[in-house]
């Protein structure tokens, strides 16, 4: 049995599930994957099945209480059915194209989870045009975030058309009902865990801090006054966006994609003298310049809400949780030259990247788990609803991969707003950049067009090949 350290949410975890009282800030992940054919219905299912025995939190579901201090519990579902998190749909026969796939991605991205059961689904949507299918991965983000998810793809995903021989399946665990006395042992065993780990790091924090005040007073105060400073960046409150016209938030969701070769990206980034990344946040960023221009407004500067990644090799290695931490920064989004502005954005995003002070995010979760729902859920709605955008970059598979037999030709992960106008995550995957943008619709009532404006944003950083 997991230890009870081990079947509590983690703070960051039950903050983001707390925090759903306000629908607007749900987080809810759906990932498509564009198949050339329909896969192997029975393989499918097997390999979904094997999944959810090798990662514990698809078998199980959240219990929690509103008033308690410490976070919600994972127990095993004792109701759990597979066949209730799969879904097997056709595409109407009169629209002859992807878009009867985006909008059931939609739909799932907007619709919460029956909290009695485990917080995932998944649709096969067939008979889309030249015969490809499209499979679709609804996902909490309490369960996983971006890389952790790759992670867990792996049992479902082969690198050729033929299924492996995989033995036999782990045994399905078994649900343990705790009684009122064991829950209340189990929190306060969690809570004493917390405080002594807690303890330790402040002893140890403290002690280094003497010992480096002792060596170099005046160092170890610079570094205090630039934590400080980090922090305040970091915990400032902004709940009003920059863009004048992105103000409006609510749950309708419209989904598209770009793409583009990832060679063009390695040599835009070699050519302008920054990094992948960077060349990612400029073409979002003069994609929303772009629009806000077409609609009478400037603007200089939007607020970007990015994960970033404090994953170690260690933690990919049972795929799931969450090991990221946000952070929020305004960049520039008026640069005239494409070149001159993926060179100003690499520093203000290298500095969002190592702020001292991100390492306080834990403690401030903490914070939030123990605070009244409603309070917390002011707190965050604070922090969150005045970011503009999100942006993530996952590095997916540099090769094909397959699923039950069909070959995998787009990943696209939609990653949730959680309280901004818009989401878009860069997937790199078999020699493709994939740009998967979720879009507030009542933000963006003209969503359609803001997708031209991303095209013609990529089409301007792009330095074509030479011939």
């Amino acid at each position: 049995m997991s230890s009870t350290m081990e079947q509590r949410m983690g703070a960051f975890d039950a903050v983001m599930w707390n925090v759903e009282s306000d629908p607007v800030l749900r987080s809810v992940i759906v990932a498509m994957l564009i198949l050339d054919s329909p896969p192997d219905i029975e393989v499918a299912r097997d390999r979904i099945d094997r999944m959810s025995l090798q990662v514990p939190k698809l078998r199980q579901r959240v219990v929690g209480n509103p008033v308690s201090m410490v976070p919600p519990r994972w127990v095993v579902d004792e109701n759990f059915d597979l066949d209730y998190h799969l879904r097997w749909v056709a595409a109407p026969r009169k629209d002859r194209s992807l878009r009867p796939a985006f909008r059931l991605a939609e739909t799932m991205a907007e619709q919460d989870f029956d909290r009695k059961r485990p917080l995932w689904e998944m649709t096969l949507m067939t008979g889309l045009p030249k015969g490809q299918a499209a499979f679709l991965v609804k996902i909490h983000h309490s369960i996983t975030d971006g890389m952790g998810g790759l992670a867990m793809a792996a049992a479902m995903l082969d690198l050729g058309p033929e299924a492996p021989e995989l033995g036999d399946k782990p045994a399905a665990p078994t649900p343990e009902a705790l009684g009122l006395t064991e829950r209340l042992t189990s929190g306060v065993a969690f809570e004493a865990r917390r405080v002594a780990h807690s303890t330790k790091a402040a002893v140890t924090g403290l002690g280094g801090l003497a010992a480096r005040m002792l060596r170099d007073p005046v160092a170890t105060t610079n570094d205090a006054t630039a934590f400080a400073a980090s922090a305040g960046r970091l915990l400032a409150p902004a709940s009003t966006p920059e863009s004048p016209i992105m103000t409006a938030r609510s749950l309708s969701s419209y989904f598209d994609y770009l793409d583009c070769a990832f060679d063009d990206l390695k040599r835009t980034a070699k050519a302008d003298g920054g990094t992948i990344n960077d060349v990612f946040m400029t073409i979002v960023t003069r994609a929303l310049h772009r629009y806000h221009q077409r609609h009478g407004t400037e603007v200089s500067g939007l607020r970007v809400n990015m994960p970033i990644n404090v994953r170690t090799e260690a933690a990919d290695s049972g795929g799931g949780g969450n090991k990221w931490v946000p952070a929020r920064v305004v960049v520039p989004v008026d640069v005239p030259d494409p070149a001159q502005h993926v060179r100003t954005l690499g520093p203000v995003l290298k500095q969002a990247r190592t702020e001292p002070a991100l390492m306080l995010s834990d403690q401030v979760y903490r914070l939030l788990v123990r605070m009244p729902t409603s309070a917390a859920t002011a707190v965050s709605a604070g922090l969150m609803k005045g970011t503009d955008f999100a942006a993530t970059n996952l590095p997916g598979p540099p090769i094909p991969v397959y699923f039950a037999g069909s070959k995998v030709t787009a990943m696209l992960p939609f990653a949730p707003r959680g309280g901004a106008a818009l989401n878009v995550a860069l997937m790199t995957y078999s020699g493709r950049g994939f740009f998967a943008i979720n879009i507030d619709e009542r933000a963006v009532p003209d969503a359609a067009e803001m997708v031209d404006d991303f095209r013609a944003a990529l089409d301007e950083v792009i330095v074509p090949a030479e011939d």
